[in-house]
C-alpha cells in the first residue's frame, strides 16, 4: 500500500510506459507512410476513432471501479478482523482472569495468542499461491528486489513457533487450512471453558459469536483470493486498449496536417500521451484487482497483523512488545 501522499514516478512510470513504447509502432508506420512516401490512403476518418475511444474509456472505467470494489472489500474486511480481534481478547482476559480456575489466566493468554498466530496465518494463506503469477515488492532504496514471505511452509513452521504449543503445532501442520483449524481449537477451549464452569452460558455465546465472526471474515477473504476479477473483463480492456492506441495515428494524422500542416511531427507526442493515459488508466485496475498478491498497492496485511499482535499482546500484560512495521520507499506491506 502507498503510504505517501503522492506517488513516485518510478513505482507508476515503467510499466506504463513499456506499453506506451510498444505503441509507437503504428505511430512510426503512419508517420513514414503518410508524410514520407506520401500514401495519403491509410488514414481514416478520425469519427469513429473516437467512438471507439469513448467506448474504451467507459469499459477501462467500469473495469477500474469493479476492481476498486474487490480492493476496498478486502480493507474493510481486514478493518473488521482487527475489530474482531481487540473484542476477542477483551473478552478473553475479562472473562478468564476473573474465573476462580487456577489456569484460566494461562489459558486466557494462550488463547490470545494463538488468536495472533491466527491473523499471520491467515495473511500467509492469502498470499500463497498467486493467481496471475508472482509479483514482487520492490526495494529501491536497497536496490534489491525481495519476495514476500518467499517460503510458505518456513513461514508457517516459524509463525506456529512463536503462538502455538507443540502439539498444537504438530497437529495444525497436518491440515490444508490451517487458519480454519486454528479458529477450531478456540472453540473448543471455550467449549471446554463452559464445561469447567469457568464461564457462563451467555459469556460462551459471546465469545462463540466473535469466533463465528471471524469465520466469515476469514471465508471473504478466501472468496476474493479463490475468484479473482473475471478475465473477461479484465482481458478485453487491455486488448480494446490496444486496438484504441492503434487505430489513433491513423485517424489524427490527417487532422494534425488540416491544423498544422508544416509540423507533422506532433503526432508522435499527442498520440503518446493519449496511449499514456490510456495505458496508465489499464494498469490502475489491474494493480487493484487482486488485493492479495503481493502488489504495491495491496492490502498491508504484515502491518496490519503486526498492530493487532501490538494490541494484543498489550492487553494480555507482555512487556516484549515489537516495534510497528514502517513504510520503505513509501510502501506498507
Amino acid at each position: 500500500m502507498y503510504s505517501t501522499r503522492r506517488l513516485r514516478l518510478r513505482h507508476v512510470l515503467p510499466r506504463s510506459l513499456m506499453h506506451t513504447f510498444i505503441h509507437a509502432t503504428p505511430i512510426v508506420v503512419v508517420y513514414v507512410l503518410y508524410h514520407v512516401l506520401g500514401y495519403h490512403n491509410v488514414a481514416i476518418p478520425m469519427a469513429p476513432v473516437t467512438i471507439i475511444g469513448t467506448a474504451v474509456a467507459f469499459y477501462v472505467g467500469f473495469k477500474n471501479n469493479s476492481s476498486y470494489d474487490r480492493l476496498w472489500e478486502a480493507r474493510r474486511i481486514w478493518g473488521s478482523i482487527t475489530n474482531a480481534s481487540r473484542t476477542w481478547a477483551a473478552l478473553v482476559t475479562e472473562l478468564l482472569t476473573q474465573s476462580h480456575i487456577p489456569s484460566s489466566k494461562e489459558t486466557a493468554r494462550q488463547m490470545v495468542l494463538r488468536h495472533i498466530g491466527w491473523c499471520n496465518v491467515l495473511r500467509l494463506q492469502l498470499r500463497r499461491n498467486k493467481v496471475w503469477g508472482e509479483r514482487y515488492y520492490q526495494s529501491y532504496t536497497a536496490g534489491l528486489q525481495h519476495k514476500i514471505d518467499n517460503n510458505f511452509a518456513d513461514a508457517i513452521v516459524e509463525t506456529l513457533d512463536r503462538f502455538c504449543n507443540a502439539d498444537e503445532k504438530n497437529f495444525l501442520l497436518r491440515k490444508q487450512n490451517i487458519a480454519t483449524h486454528l479458529l477450531h481449537l478456540q472453540i473448543r477451549d471455550v467449549k471446554r471453558l463452559r464445561q469447567q464452569g469457568a464461564i457462563n452460558e451467555l459469556e460462551f455465546t459471546a465469545l462463540a459469536n466473535v469466533v463465528t465472526d471471524l469465520y466469515n471474515q476469514q471465508g471473504a477473504c478466501e472468496r476474493i483470493k479463490g475468484y479473482p476479477f473475471p478475465r473477461q473483463y479484465a482481458v478485453f480492456s487491455r486488448v480494446f486498449v490496444d486496438i484504441f492506441v492503434i487505430l489513433l495515428p491513423f485517424g489524427l494524422m490527417p487532422e494534425i496536417m488540416k491544423v498544422t500542416p508544416g509540423q507533422p511531427w506532433l503526432l508522435f507526442p499527442i498520440c503518446f500521451i493519449v496511449a499514456w493515459v490510456f495505458n496508465a488508466m489499464e494498469q490502475i485496475g489491474d494493480l487493484s484487482e487482486n488485493p492479495f498478491e503481493n502488489a504495491l498497492t495491496d492490502i498491508p496485511m504484515t502491518a496490519m497483523c503486526r498492530n493487532i499482535e501490538i494490541d494484543l499482546r498489550e492487553m494480555i500484560g507482555d512487556t516484549d512488545i515489537p516495534e510497528r512495521i514502517q513504510p520503505v520507499d513509501g510502501i506498507l506491506m
